[in-house]
């Protein structure tokens, strides 16, 4: 993610404060990262490619957040099958963008019915900016911003109606 979108991104999100991440899809852990650098108090990287993984790893080390960092070599789509030890407040999902849309879209599905998102947590997404919006069952978008070739969401639970 480029440094600007990153900054406008962490500008919308606010305060990270005690918040629990999953940054799936994780790449050099660059999200994550990012949001342990700004007060969130643990972060669980997802990947599964190797040279990815020997990346992480060196950017959680040299960063000092160790003590505050699991790195799980597996699929987001595995991880996201099974319950979590705890709800997230903040999850990255940056898959690759030659993932369709239908599969993003269950990944986001998981998320929710599986309970990995806190009550008032939220989920950003990164995905080409020429793509159809996402609409995934129990979330929805509360902001969003194309940057170019690409475009960010900010996915909140939907609101129930009464």
């Amino acid at each position: 993610m480029a440094d600007r979108m990153k900054e406008a991104l962490f500008s919308a999100l606010g305060e990270t404060d005690g918040f629990r991440v999953l940054d799936l899809y994780a790449g050099s852990g660059s999200l994550g990262i990012e949001a342990l650098s700004r007060g969130a108090v643990s972060a669980i990287f997802v990947e599964t490619a190797r040279d990815a993984i020997v990346k992480l790893e060196g950017n959680v080390e040299a960063t000092g957040f160790e003590d505050r960092s699991e790195i799980a070599w597996n699929d987001a789509r595995s991880t996201l099958k099974r319950a979590p030890d705890e709800r997230m407040d903040l999850i990255f999902v940056d898959p690759p963008y030659s993932m369709s849309a239908s599969d993003v879209r269950t990944d986001l599905e998981l998320i929710v019915m599986e309970g990995w998102l806190a009550d008032n947590g939220r989920v950003v997404l990164q995905r080409p900016g020429k793509e159809t919006r996402l609409a995934p069952l129990g979330l929805e978008v509360c902001w969003e911003r194309d940057y170019g070739q690409s475009a960010l969401y900010i996915f909140c639970h939907e609101e129930e109606e009464s």
